[in-house]
């Protein structure tokens, strides 16, 4: 699979209507709590970027997880089926209408399935079926068990008992982060809160004393201080979510 560059992996994100009220919700926000002028909206691009880069890495995470949950009950179903005694092929073959009972229509590997399905009805060998889909669906887990698979078919001997082995070791790695991500779950909300606390206090001076902040307004010196502070907030916010970021 040929990977998009620059910036047209952001295409669709940049689509999203949600992504473009957002910007422009924190661009006002930004403008009134740290400039009190819209003519802050001069930095609406850099809003802009930033808001479709976080939307398009929570997407793809959760996408990302979608996928391997549902490529784990494929395994699963792989496994089940290989030591009911039938074969691989067939196996593969029922995988469509088993990950529909599983995950429904809308299964993210529902395609790549029925298209792995095509090419056996097409005689091509099952290993090169399983590593073309592993090329659509381009995660490490994946990627490692179309080259067991295609290792196994390779050298013969008892493939199918490597193959299982190799499914199991992949999910037992996949609830290993799935574990990870539900004790992460409660540092990452504490992050959020903490991320917000700034903007509300600086929201409440302003409502209640704001003759202390006034200073920092509509002058050289109180604009350049509170951009310098706009800035190191931004850069502990990206701080903060790769802390608490699972790295695959």
């Amino acid at each position: 699979m040929v990977k998009k560059i620059g910036l047209a992996k952001y295409r669709e994100t940049l689509k999203d209507p949600k992504v473009i009220g957002v910007s422009i919700l924190i661009m006002a926000l930004i403008a009134w709590l740290f400039y009190r002028s819209f003519v802050a909206i001069i930095i609406y691009p850099v809003i802009l970027f930033c808001c479709v880069y976080y939307f398009y890495e929570v997407n793809s995470e959760k996408r990302r997880e979608k996928v391997l949950t549902e490529f784990r009950e494929m395994l699963r179903i792989i496994c089940s089926e290989l030591r009911s005694g039938h074969s691989l092929e067939n196996a593969v073959m029922i995988l469509d209408r088993e990950i529909i009972n599983v995950s429904g229509e809308k299964a993210v590997i529902l395609p790549g399935i029925k298209v792995m399905k095509k090419k056996l009805d097409l005689q091509k060998p099952v290993e090169q079926a399983i590593t073309d889909f592993s090329n659509v669906y381009d995660y490490e887990e994946i990627r490692n068990f179309a080259y067991t698979i295609s290792y196994a078919k390779r050298l013969g001997g008892n493939y199918i008992k490597n193959i299982s082995n190799t499914a199991e070791k992949i999910e037992k790695r996949l609830e290993m982060k799935q574990d990870i991500r539900t004790q992460l779950a409660e540092k990452q909300f504490e992050m959020k809160i903490m991320g917000v606390m700034p903007l509300l206090i600086l929201l409440y001076i302003g409502f209640t004393s704001y003759e202390f902040i006034e200073p920092l307004y509509h002058n050289f010196m109180g604009v350049m201080i509170m951009t310098g502070s706009l800035i190191l907030y931004a850069l502990c916010l990206y701080i903060a979510k790769r802390i608490v970021t699972i790295e695959y």
